[in-house]
C-alpha cells in the first residue's frame, strides 16, 4: 500500500518518540490531539477540506487530494470531525464506520488489518462484520463498530449517520 511521507510520520513518529523519550515526547511530535495513527482528514466542514457535514449527512468529494489515501481497496482514513472511519472495500464501494472507541470514546487513534478496527488508545479491536455491534464509550473491549449507510456516485460518497 502506498502511503505518503505524513502517513509514515504520523505513524511511526508517536512510536519513536515513546519508545526513547517517553510519553512526556508525545505532545512534541504531533500537532495537536487529533493526529491519529492512520490516515486522517481533520480538516473540519467545508469546500477546502473536501467534506461537508449536514446534519446527520456527510458528503464527501473524493477527487479532493486530503481523499487520495482511499484508492485502494484495504485504504482508510479517518474524518475525525465528521465522526467517520472511511475504508475502500472495491473500486465501486467505501464503507463507513463511527470513530469513537466503544471502550473509552477515542476517535482519532485508528488503524485497520484484516477485517478489525484497533484504537490504538487500549490496543481494543472491533470487527466491521456488524455482528454485536457496540456503543460509543460503552466500555466495551470487543464487538463490531457500528456502520453507516454509504453511496457512492462517481467521485462523490454521501454518508448518512443514523
Amino acid at each position: 500500500m502506498k502511503h505518503s511521507r505524513r502517513h509514515f510520520l504520523t505513524n511511526v513518529c508517536p512510536s519513536v518518540a515513546f519508545a526513547f523519550f517517553g510519553v512526556s515526547f508525545l505532545a512534541a511530535c504531533s500537532s495537536d490531539d487529533s493526529d491519529n495513527s492512520g490516515p486522517t482528514n481533520n480538516d473540519g466542514p467545508g469546500g477546502e477540506s473536501g467534506y461537508t457535514v449536514n446534519g446527520n449527512t456527510v458528503t464527501v468529494d473524493l477527487a479532493n487530494a486530503n481523499f487520495a489515501d482511499l484508492s485502494n481497496p484495504g485504504d482508510y482514513t479517518n474524518i475525525v470531525s465528521a465522526g467517520v472511519l472511511l475504508l475502500r472495500l472495491s473500486a465501486t464501494e467505501i464503507a463507513a464506520y463511527t470513530n469513537c472507541c466503544p471502550h473509552r470514546g477515542t476517535n482519532n487513534l485508528w488503524s485497520y488489518s484484516s477485517g478489525s478496527w484497533t484504537c490504538g488508545n487500549h490496543g481494543n479491536s472491533f470487527t466491521t462484520d456488524g455482528s454485536n455491534e457496540v456503543s460509543c464509550d460503552s466500555g466495551a473491549t470487543s464487538g463490531s463498530l457500528k456502520n453507516y449507510a454509504t453511496t457512492l456516485n462517481g467521485d462523490t460518497l454521501i454518508i448518512t449517520k443514523s
